[in-house]
């Protein structure tokens, strides 16, 4: 019996064993370096490897970067200055609406985890890895807040797990040091919505106008719903998706149990409705006055340190800057300006264009400065640079332009500290003065006869008188006084400043009538009135009430009358017989060189107002006197600003004052010499037909007038 060998029929069994051994080996194996992988890939996001983990005591001190809001008198916001438009708000000032909403759509296991959701973890690893379903991000509101306020590194490959793992630690840090209710506060604050606008309180007010304590239920699901995607949710470009964006966050409300299956179908029926407020970060109608806001604020910030020794910062500390501005006389100054230049600059294109002017310079742009001040305190009401921030950035209200016959009243004054009464009269002859080159100043109408009071010179804004005068007084003596009054231009020591040459700003014209409406007295200007930091803190206060008296009550008072009667019967008639207003104004034009400037200065009893208007480049001008004129460029922006304060129930109750002493002043304007020229004389008024008024400009050539009495004068 031959022996052969017998096959082992267990033989397949020990192959699987040790097949099955060497598996659970190398599995072992492989969990031992994942798991040491693990603990060195924590250790590393922990040890700040993927980017620092701030401590307990950071995350106490968290600041958000908040915007800087500048205050009107009357409480409206009329700017903001950023590096992020934010303003921070209180929970307890917040609707629970956004906070349910909030939790339902973002987090809804909020208060039962500890800054990381395991579960929300692990139900979107089945959801995303194994059933291949959108199972969202699962970043817990905590998470969230980590990637807004701490940001996030680029680590190549490992970025996304490392981002997660550093957020994930922070996250639970940030449930060790607050409560539940500040996470959420923390977070509402720092969530951006697009636009330029971070942080629920400025999402409010731009998209809703509102508040986030009075927020409606179906407006706060639209506002949390923008957080997935605040460009792609955005209700005011993309309002279908919004509203959609919308009723799903009002169905997870009603899934989580914050609003009934009823009501939230109810919400779901309502249209999307806005309140869309584009002005809430750039306050466009008073940019130039932010602006200049903004440098008077940062010189003091530049001087003065918090309690810490560092420097302020007026994008990021949350500021609060109080001011004198009235936010409806600001609304009011920046329509007057609006409307008067669309209208103004049809007719300065086609002057333009008749000069044959090249079509760049026929594109040339008007623009205005206009100041309205209470000279009784010296606080700025209204400030308007320009007519479009978009257009010129340049403040015009600072600017130094030729004043024109706006400066004639300075030296009227000065006669008058001299000794001059508004009733004396001086003759209306022409003079060359030869100690300066044979200057001979002239009238625009040419004529030199007769005499005019000093009333009936500043009236009709007599050049001749007002050379005389200023001659009489001296130049020096009466720059000095302009200088007393609040000049701070360069003035030149020539005759013809007493017809306007001088350049000055409207801020300058303004501070030297301030003594002319305030029987006397000046008051430095005042525009800010206190500034807060983030917590309210006073940081600042301007408690100026310092006055100077720099001309005699009764110049004041006498200026203040002439000036009466140019708004009654001079060169400013037009307030009256154009635009019908009755009150109690004073008031002097201007008009300067080849009419490139146009100036108005009007002033109440209770406010004044200083105009100009003009081109940036003093070489495009109208060519006529009719257009150019102060009466015609500037004067009806002060005239539509009135009728808008009269038109407001409240503000007009200042219009109805009178000036707080009489007007006695009863003299003829002026004096014909003999029986011809009383006869025969052309005497100045108004064209009723044109509304021309009498030219004021300081170098124009008159037109030559034959009289006729000239007929008997023999020829040389």
């Amino acid at each position: 019996m031959s022996n052969k060998k017998r096959k082992n029929p267990s033989g397949k069994k020990v192959n699987q064993a040790s097949t099955f051994s060497l598996l659970i080996n190398w599995s072992l194996r492989l969990l031992v370096v994942a798991l040491v992988v693990f603990i060195l890939f924590f250790s590393a996001v922990h040890s700040g490897v993927f980017g620092p983990i701030p401590s307990n005591e950071d995350l106490e001190n968290l600041i958000n970067s908040q915007a800087s809001e500048v205050y009107s008198q009357d409480g409206k916001l009329i700017g903001r200055y950023f590096l992020e438009n934010r303003s921070e708000v209180k929970i307890d000032s917040i609707s629970p609406d956004l906070i349910h909403a909030l939790v339902a759509t973002e987090d809804s296991r909020f208060y039962e985890h500890h800054g990381v959701d395991h579960q929300g973890m692990l139900r979107v690893l089945v959801k995303s890895i194994i059933l291949g379903q959108n199972a969202g991000g699962g970043s817990t509101i905590s998470q969230q807040l980590v990637k807004n306020v701490f940001g996030r590194e680029a680590h190549g490959w490992m970025t996304m797990p490392a981002v997660k793992a550093r957020e994930a630690a922070i996250a639970n840090k940030l449930n060790e040091v607050y409560s539940k209710d500040e996470i959420l506060e923390l977070y509402l604050n720092t969530v951006s919505f697009g636009e330029d606008t971070y942080g629920i309180k400025t999402a409010c007010e731009r998209f809703f106008s509102t508040s986030p304590g009075d927020i409606k239920t179906e407006q706060a699901a639209v506002l949390i719903g923008m957080l997935k995607a605040p460009h792609s949710y955005n209700p005011r470009l993309n309002p279908e998706r919004s509203k959609t964006r919308r009723n799903v966050v009002l169905g997870q409300m009603a899934k989580e149990g914050y609003l009934s299956p009823d009501s939230a179908e109810i919400l779901k029926a309502l249209p999307l409705e806005l309140n869309y407020n584009r002005n809430i970060s750039e306050a466009s109608a008073a940019q130039h006055l932010t602006q200049h806001l903004r440098q008077r604020t940062q010189k003091w910030l530049d001087e003065n340190s918090n309690k810490e020794g560092e420097s302020y910062s007026l994008e990021t500390d949350g500021l609060k800057i109080y001011t004198t501005i009235d936010s409806r006389m600001q609304r009011y100054a920046q329509e007057a300006v609006i409307a008067h230049l669309d209208h103004l600059q049809k007719a300065f294109d086609t002057d333009l264009k008749q000069q044959g002017k090249w079509s760049a310079e026929i594109d040339a742009t008007l623009q205005s400065g206009f100041l309205i001040t209470n000279p009784h305190n010296g606080q700025v009401l209204a400030w308007v640079g320009g007519r479009d921030f978009k257009t010129s950035q340049y403040d015009h209200i600072l600017s130094e332009r030729q004043v024109g016959s706006v400066f004639k009243p300075i030296v009227y004054a000065k006669a008058l500290e001299d000794g001059y009464e508004p009733c004396d009269f001086i003759p209306n002859r022409q003079v060359q003065y030869t100690q300066y080159d044979g200057w001979t100043p002239q009238n625009s109408d040419g004529d030199y006869t007769g005499s005019y009071s000093i009333l009936g010179g500043l009236t009709h804004s007599i050049n001749t008188i007002s050379v005389q005068l200023l001659m009489e007084s001296g130049i020096e003596d009466v720059i000095e006084f302009a200088e007393s009054l609040g000049a701070k231009s360069d003035l030149p020591e020539v005759p013809s400043i007493a017809l306007g040459v001088a350049n000055m700003s409207v801020e300058e014209i303004s501070n030297i009538y301030t003594p002319f409406a305030n029987e006397g007295w000046q008051h430095q200007q005042v525009i800010i009135t206190r500034i807060e930091d983030a917590d309210g803190q006073v940081l600042f206060s301007n408690i100026l009430d310092a006055s100077e008296r720099v001309v005699s009550e009764k110049v004041s008072r006498q200026i203040t009358n002439m000036m009466q009667s140019v708004a009654n019967q001079g060169t400013a008639r037009r307030l009256r017989s154009w635009y019908g207003i009755q009150g109690a104004i004073a008031a002097k034009t201007g008009t300067t060189q080849n009419h490139a400037d146009g100036w108005f200065v009007g002033y109440t009893p209770d406010w004044l107002g200083v105009v100009w208007v003009g081109a940036d480049n003093p070489g495009l001008h109208f060519s006529n006197i009719k257009d150019g004129q102060g009466a015609n460029m500037a004067l009806p922006i002060w005239s539509k600003f009135y009728q808008k304060v009269n038109a407001d129930p409240e503000l007009s109750k200042q219009l109805h004052s009178s000036f707080p002493f009489t007007n006695d002043l009863t003299c003829e304007l002026f004096q014909e010499d003999n029986f011809l020229q009383k006869t025969f004389r052309k005497k100045l008024k108004k064209n009723k037909d044109t509304g021309l008024e009498e030219s004021e400009d300081a170098q124009e050539e008159p037109k030559k007038k034959k009289r006729f009495w000239d007929i008997f004068k023999k020829k040389k």
